[in-house]
């Protein structure tokens, strides 16, 4: 590291802070970049009127919770969400050596101990230009940006499959649950049809009711001091997660749940978060819950979270916008469903209980994987951009 000199990253780049006028370019908003990895994903998003210029092979870097390391190159003249600081930078550095160290796990951890105990952290173009790091003359950092590029994508295809092995496994457990819950485990069994639009044909013998046939509604208010908070999931009812803002309202002011409660968010943001309570404890006032009556639990777990009947659930709201689409109780209990009889209703828990255990192994594995190739992945970088290992043209 003898060549490589110390340099504040306000002396090999300028920040531009210049406010768009023409809203015909592309727009980059913060969540079209993959975190760590410098990638844009495409989408709908458009500006809102409030959005910086950028230009192609500018440098960008996410001031909003910048521990997310999100940072990005555009590929043509662009329009960016203000939560992107623009760098510019000039003959000193490469703009892709720039954008490693950037998402380097070194320049990472120091920005977010800048930032550290606010709640919605933002760093700022004054806190990046005055971070010093060593540089290597331009024909090095060219070298190293070739052998990242090589190495990084080699990685990224590998992640890839694996995340492409996960969504498979992942849709092969919804169809799974899907089938069962809707026409049982015998697949020769004869069926009817059930005048339902989201489950028209049903084994002969299972019975078609109303969901209040099913369940007692649950509106018991509170608190959460006696009550621990929970929250509700896609992936079921868990204790109160760290990321939710806590309520700042005394006394009774939640639902009670009791354990093998089911309960659903009847907001369309929330989507698919539902489930049978393994606790007994509280949630927003938002939620429906409600008390297995003549249904097993561990089905109900099962059948109310299957996709058909997630559909046909938000079909039957009522809102203005989607983020405000709301289906509650009222229009919940009328809703008809088609159940069988509560000993088959255990033995399809028991199924898929066996199958998605099973399933959830090789996800966990695959997941395991995945997080390990994105350590190296950072750990690579870290290492080659803050000169830790040192890159030679035979390693291209």
């Amino acid at each position: 590291m003898n060549e490589w000199n110390t340099y504040r990253v306000k002396d090999v780049a300028k920040f531009i802070s210049e406010k768009a006028n023409d809203y015909s370019l592309p727009y980059i908003a913060l969540d079209n970049i993959v975190s760590w990895d410098g990638y844009y994903i495409p989408s709908d998003s458009t500006s809102d009127g409030n959005s910086n210029v950028c230009k192609k092979g500018d440098v960008l870097f996410g001031k909003l919770r910048p521990y997310l390391a999100k940072g990005y190159i555009p590929t043509q003249d662009s329009i960016c969400s203000p939560e992107f600081i623009v760098l510019r930078p000039n003959d000193l550095i490469n703009n892709s050596f720039l954008l490693y160290y950037l998402l380097s796990s070194s320049f990472i951890s120091y920005i977010r101990n800048q930032v550290a105990g606010v709640k919605m952290p933002r760093t700022n173009a004054l806190q990046i230009g005055r971070v010093s790091f060593a540089l290597p003359p331009i024909e090095e950092q060219e070298l190293i940006v070739s052998y990242l590029d090589k190495e990084c994508n080699k990685i990224t295809k590998e992640i890839d499959l694996l995340e492409r092995k996960v969504d498979c496994y992942s849709r092969l457990r919804r169809s799974i649950i899907n089938r069962a819950v809707t026409r049982g485990l015998n697949s020769t069994i004869q069926l009817k049809s059930s005048g339902l639009r989201w489950i028209p044909y049903v084994p002969i013998h299972w019975d078609i009711k109303r969901i209040r046939n099913f369940f007692k509604y649950r509106n018991e208010k509170v608190s959460e001091v006696d009550f621990a908070p929970l929250s509700v999931t896609k992936n079921g009812v868990i204790p109160q997660m760290e990321s939710v803002a806590k309520s700042l309202a005394e006394g009774e002011t939640r639902k009670k749940v009791c354990k093998y409660d089911f309960v659903v968010n009847s907001r369309s943001d929330r989507k698919g978060s539902c489930g049978t309570s393994p606790f007994d404890g509280s949630v927003s006032s938002i939620y429906i819950v409600l008390e297995p009556q003549n249904i097993s639990p561990d089905f109900a777990n099962y059948y109310f979270r299957c996709n058909d009947w997630i559909e046909e659930f938000y079909r039957n709201g009522k809102g203005i916008v989607a983020d405000l689409w709301t289906t509650n109780y009222a229009t919940m209990r009328n809703i008809e469903i088609a159940i069988p009889p509560i000993k088959e209703q255990q033995e399809i828990a028991i199924y898929l209980d066996e199958k998605c255990a099973k399933i959830d192994t090789i996800i966990e594995k695959t997941k395991l994987k995945i997080e390990r190739l994105k350590e190296l992945k950072r750990s690579l970088i870290n290492e080659v951009v803050t000169g830790q290992r040192t890159i030679k043209t035979s390693d291209l």
